[in-house]
């Protein structure tokens, strides 16, 4: 086993291993996530990505390879477009499944007061750190460049995604968590496809991590402002959004090709 390869399985090891013991502990213990020990737990489970990529980086690679890791968080000087793309890309797919519900389903939702911007900024802020746009540091800096050093920008995609997933699985048990009220399967499917999108992204503005943690943040707080509004979780919403972000994963792929899946010819190492 070379070292990217060896470096890649002790991530995964080590990232499984922090998330699913604190939040194991955390469905044991059948305590909804608050401002308590169960809180603590919820938030390390989460921060297994980074701090496995992190501790990985620096044992395998040393310091300079985690300085340049985190230095994508760093990197904003990407083009304003691509910062239109982190926040609108989900406000696209939220609205069009909204109006199909609309009118297909005559499925109503109510139009947010001017308050809700503030909100809104305040959910993308909150899902961008402590809900989970910092797992970016792990999934998309630390895994996706190994990978596409010897895999097509696609295959690597479907890689980090089918991994991600997974990593999801305990948070659909513990009560309290976003995921325990929803449907695995949509969110499985919607999952690996928005990971093309993130591969796109990161590729695109030569490895920003701040964009793809922003494009997280932001997906996360459309999301929750559509259930806000409706209070409740519809599973054919869930469904339609999934298939709204297939499509458009889809189109990425025929346009930039799997290769590279980027506005750029060379791929983010």
């Amino acid at each position: 086993m070379n070292h990217r390869r060896r470096s890649l399985l002790t991530f995964v090891l080590l990232t499984f291993f922090i998330s699913w013991t604190a939040w194991g502990v955390l469905a044991l213990l059948g305590t909804e996530p608050g401002i308590n020990v169960a809180g603590v737990l919820w938030l390390l489970g989460g921060l297994g990505p980074p701090i496995a990529a992190v501790v990985v980086s620096q044992l395998t690679d040393g310091s300079q390879s985690t300085r340049q890791l985190l230095s994508r968080l760093l990197r904003w000087r990407v083009g304003w477009r691509w910062y239109g793309v982190a926040i609108l890309f989900p406000g696209l797919v939220v609205i069009s499944a909204v109006i199909i519900d609309a009118q297909v389903r005559g499925l109503t939702t109510s139009f947010p007061s001017p308050d809700f911007v503030l909100l809104f900024v305040g959910l993308t802020v909150a899902s961008a750190t402590i809900g989970g746009g910092l797992e970016e540091i792990g999934w998309r800096g630390f895994v996706l460049p190994r990978l596409q050093a010897s895999l097509d920008a696609f295959t690597a995609t479907l890689v980090v995604g089918v991994v991600w997933m997974i990593w999801h699985a305990p948070l659909f048990i513990i009560p309290g968590a976003v995921q325990s009220d929803l449907p695995v399967l949509p969110f499985v499917v919607q999952g690996i496809a928005l990971a093309v999108v993130f591969t796109w992204l990161y590729n695109s503005t030569r490895g920003s991590l701040l964009l793809a943690v922003l494009l997280h943040g932001s997906f996360n707080a459309w999301i929750s402002t559509v259930w806000l509004l409706r209070d409740d979780i519809d599973p054919l919403t869930l469904w339609m959004m999934a298939l709204l972000v297939c499509v458009i994963a889809i189109g990425l792929v025929v346009v930039y090709g799997t290769e590279h899946l980027s506005t750029n010819e060379r791929q983010m190492i």
